[in-house]
């Protein structure tokens, strides 16, 4: 797969795909690689979309538009200071949602299990 195509599966994936979740490479003070989530909202007749912080009060920009490489973004602080951003398709790495084990034995109706003590 050439790189045209990599960063069109991407694009299609951010636009379509609802809660996913990736990252850029982009660490937080501690160093630890962010994770964002894509938020899309259609209240008018036009889709609008907003990339935010994969945390219960993250931060959030919103998406002006998708590129053919890349995906722009914008926001405004207090003050009505415009603020833009881009984020390579190419630096795009999604996060695959964690699978619970669930134990077999909790399925039974009425069981009381030992382990949970």
């Amino acid at each position: 797969m050439n790189k045209k195509d990599k960063n069109i599966v991407v694009r299609e994936k951010l636009m379509t795909q609802k809660d996913v979740v990736f990252t850029c490479g982009i660490k937080d003070v501690l160093g630890r690689i962010q994770e964002y989530k894509v938020y899309a909202s259609d209240r008018s007749d036009v889709m609008s979309f907003a990339i935010i912080e994969n945390t219960s009060f993250g931060k959030a920009m919103n998406v002006n538009k998708f590129g053919p490489t890349c995906v722009t973004l914008y926001t405004y602080d207090m003050l009505h200071n415009r603020t833009s951003a881009k984020i390579k398709y190419s630096d795009v790495v999604f996060v695959e949602p964690e699978v619970k084990e669930s134990n077999p034995l909790e399925k039974i109706p009425g069981f009381v299990g030992t382990e949970k003590g």
